[in-house]
């Protein structure tokens, strides 16, 4: 008789996890519209208002189901699949630990991962600011960088249907990151103009949005979670 109380993992999970992490990292959107968010604080957020609380919670979340997602892809969907995917899943699982590890620090930006904002507020010396968070949100960014290109080059030689759209969702994202990187690099190496912070901008919601991108693609897509790769070489061998 089976143990109907057992929790089983499925493939489905890590699909769902991946598609809901890309919509809670897009909670950003909430500055525009909860009190105290952009109009007021730019990248930074009040202590205590609500705009910290649900962001921070919801970062959080995020990157949970990210490592669900990881984890799941690697023990269902990589199996029997080229080294390119695994790269991806592993790299998405290090982005995962990033970004929870970001949310963990005190620091003042809404967007925990938002590398230009930490950059900007150590800066300006903003308390909460710290180079340990810097580095986490530059390692997050990074390992999406790897995770989406990976993807793209396992969806390329397993000829999807949709790898051009994968391979777009990387150009964007490599283009996001390079300049977000620059960007902070500058704002790091700077003494300040003592401003508080920066706005949440264009380029760091643009960088954002091909994350959330990447993590749809990752969820939606059948292909990266079927197993049917082993049996198809050993056939041909």
């Amino acid at each position: 008789m089976p143990n109907t109380g057992r929790l089983h993992w499925d493939y489905r999970d890590g699909r769902v996890a991946a598609v809901a992490a890309a919509i809670a990292y897009s909670f950003w959107v909430l500055e525009v519209v909860v009190p105290g968010g952009a109009a007021t604080q730019g990248a930074l957020a009040l202590p205590g208002s609500t705009l910290e609380i649900v962001l921070e919670s919801a970062h959080r979340t995020a990157a949970i189901l990210v490592l669900v997602a990881s984890v799941l892809g690697l023990t269902l969907g990589a199996r029997g699949h080229g080294r390119a995917l695994t790269v991806s899943w592993v790299a998405m699982a290090v982005f995962g630990l990033a970004s929870l590890a970001t949310t963990l620090f005190a620091g003042p930006c809404v967007v925990s991962t938002d590398v230009s904002c930490v950059s900007e507020a150590l800066a300006e010396g903003v308390a909460g600011a710290s180079v340990a968070q810097a580095l986490m949100a530059v390692v997050a960014v990074l390992a999406a960088l790897v995770a989406v290109v990976a993807l793209a080059v396992d969806r390329w030689f397993a000829d999807d249907h949709a790898r051009g759209f994968v391979v777009a969702v990387a150009v964007l994202q490599l283009a996001a990151a390079k300049i977000v990187l620059v960007t902070a690099s500058v704002l790091l190496a700077s003494s300040g103009d003592g401003a508080p912070g920066v706005a949440l901008g264009l380029l760091e919601r643009f960088h954002l949005i091909t994350v959330a991108l990447w993590l749809v693609t990752a969820g939606v897509l059948p292909g990266p979670w079927k197993r049917t790769a082993v049996r198809t070489r050993a056939t041909a061998r």
